[in-house]
């Protein structure tokens, strides 16, 4: 049998104009198809100061869900902004899984007062009785000088802290075994 010889120069060029197509092609669908519908679903909603999406995780690699990190600007009722937000994705992640990271002006100071009341949160979504988590985080938010605002509803439990000019926005999924935000 002759022995053909192969332009390896064409086959690496080949190579090389394929993968590009294909990666940019996935850049270019992530940005249009992905990133721009939730930028512009979050571009109107009272209380968020930037919107970003992401699809990397914890290695650094691409993940099937979609990250959406949050900047908030001062919000008054978080329980009903996230419900805004929420339903905006709905109607523009086409299914997918998503999680929204919330990014605030939190303190080291606001941090060890939420790690502090941590463990009554913990016990109000096992025993049902968030009144007296209620009680609780009340009485310890005022001996530390912070003000706290709590919302529950079936889903999460959503906790604003603030003193001074600081905030932190916590919302902690009450089902253990869904996605929530962080």
């Amino acid at each position: 049998m002759p022995r053909k010889d192969y332009n390896w120069v064409v086959g690496c060029l080949t190579l090389v104009l394929t993968l590009s197509v294909l990666f940019g092609g996935q850049l270019l669908w992530n940005k249009y198809a992905v990133a721009n519908p939730i930028n512009k679903a979050f571009l109107n909603i009272e209380g968020i100061e930037s919107a970003t999406v992401g699809r990397l995780n914890e290695q650094g690699k691409n993940s099937e869900q979609i990250k959406i990190y949050v900047k908030l600007a001062h919000v008054t009722n978080l329980q009903k902004l996230y419900a805004e937000m929420a339903d905006r994705l709905k109607q523009v992640s086409g299914g997918r899984e998503y999680e929204i990271i919330i990014q605030d002006n939190r303190t080291p100071e606001l941090e060890q007062f939420y790690y502090s009341i941590h463990y009554q949160i913990q016990e109000a979504i096992f025993t049902g009785n968030f009144a007296t988590m209620a009680e609780r985080i009340e009485s310890k938010a005022n001996s530390a000088g912070v003000t706290t605002q709590m919302y529950v509803d079936t889903q999460n439990i959503y906790l604003k802290i603030t003193k001074g000019t600081n905030e932190m926005y916590v919302v902690i999924v009450r089902d253990g075994s869904r996605q929530g935000v962080k």
